[in-house]
């Protein structure tokens, strides 16, 4: 194979940079819950390196490195995974990592070892494989070495592979839509505007739907309808699909950034010397635009519960109402008397107190439903509910429960 670039080519390059670009970004970053930003991370990382194998070996530049000739393969069995958990650990404010979470990966173990004999064949051997599938002229002719046993069976797994992982992929797309409608089930029950993590999570069920889409009807149709006609650009297809949904994420975060909501302060006025200063006087705002922040904060506090986020932190909460965060810890300060944590905490006593009041909550541990609520600690739990109460947690519930 000749190695090339054309105007498709470049679109999947660029796709797979601001993957991994998105993925480096997502992992690292110091906003939101730390637990779901990584879930996503890896799903975007994982997403990126099927894109570059599959632009390597389109684009011929595979010669260059054969390594990577079904290196990602079992990556298809990653990804789908990725997402569930990622979707649970936003709708699910008591969802911590377990060991056993491991398991779902068995099925990409499993791919990855039944792949063992296809990775320890030359180079050669690959690169004929890679040129054969895409109906390329090759000069080498290249032979099987290392023939484990089941080695033989690979012309006729990958024959139905396709009806395998297409399969794969509909379970947990089931998996995903049962989340989603679970949340958008407690959203409804609640007397306020939609969360807008409703809208994210539509767009990323509608994303992997697309997804699941073009590969069925790509792979099916290089399979079965039309074999031998020319390139085969099923995963082409797939890896350009790939590539518009990092193009979305990127102008999504980008849209959503804190920079966008940056303001000009206004103009200091000359001090008069004997006049004391306010906390706040260069960055006073009117009364109109503090009544508007705290409604917006007020709303968003009692629809989405961002207080259940462990993690949450001022400029976060900031960007979810696309605000400076000096303006946001400005009106908190003035209009609630409470600094941020203070603030954030007073929501979560009143969500505790809330389930303690209830009969079906009474099998569980006081400590679950205080990190259900967001408090990251027993002690801080504890101590937060105890200065707001003037009691503990399990003797409000008794005395609730005994009313």
């Amino acid at each position: 194979m000749l190695p090339f670039l054309n105007l498709w080519s470049v679109l999947i390059l660029l796709g797979a940079a601001q993957g991994l670009l998105l993925s480096w970004t997502f992992f690292f970053s110091p906003e939101g819950r730390a637990l779901s930003n990584r879930l996503l991370a890896l799903l975007v990382l994982s997403l990126a390196l099927l894109v570059v194998e599959i632009l390597l070996c389109y684009s011929g530049y595979v010669q260059f490195a054969p390594f990577f000739v079904g290196l990602t393969e079992p990556l298809t069995f990653v990804v789908s995974p990725l997402l569930y958990l990622y979707a649970r650990s936003l709708t699910e404010s008591a969802f911590r990592w377990r060991p056993r979470y491991l398991l779902l990966l068995l099925p990409a173990v499993a791919h990855a070892v039944y792949l063992v004999p296809f990775f320890a064949q030359s180079n050669a051997w690959k690169l004929r494989t890679v040129a054969e599938s895409f109906h390329q002229p090759h000069l080498v002719t290249a032979v099987a070495e290392h023939p484990f046993w089941w080695f033989g069976t690979y012309d006729r797994f990958y024959d139905f592979f396709y009806l395998v992982l297409g399969s794969y992929l509909l379970l947990y797309l089931g998996l995903l839509l049962r989340t989603f409608f679970g949340y958008q089930r407690q959203q409804a029950a609640r007397p306020a505007a939609p969360a807008p993590l409703l809208g994210w999570l539509k767009r990323l069920g509608i994303g992997f739907g697309l997804l699941l889409l073009v590969y069925l009807g790509a792979t099916t149709y290089f399979h079965v309808a039309s074999p031998t006609s020319g390139t085969d650009a099923g995963d082409v297809w797939v890896a350009s699909l790939i590539s518009l949904l990092f193009y979305s994420m990127s102008g999504r975060a980008i849209s959503r950034s804190t920079l966008l909501a940056l303001q000009t302060p206004p103009e200091e006025l000359p001090e008069e010397p004997a006049a004391p200063r306010r906390k706040y006087e260069k960055t006073a705002l009117a009364p109109e635009a503090t009544a508007d922040i705290l409604a917006r904060l007020r709303t968003l506090m009692a629809t989405d519960r961002p207080y259940q986020n462990p993690d949450l932190s001022l400029a976060d909460l900031a960007a979810q109402l696309r605000l400076p965060p000096h303006h946001l810890s400005q009106v908190i300060n003035e209009q609630c008397q409470q600094n941020f944590f203070d603030f954030l905490n007073s929501y979560r006593i009143e969500e505790v107190k809330r389930q303690l009041q209830l009969p079906e909550t009474a099998h569980l541990k006081l400590e679950e439903i205080g990190f259900a609520a967001g408090f990251n600690s027993k002690s801080a739990f504890n101590a937060a509910f105890k200065k707001s109460t003037q009691t503990t947690p399990s003797q409000f519930r008794k005395t609730m429960l005994s009313a």
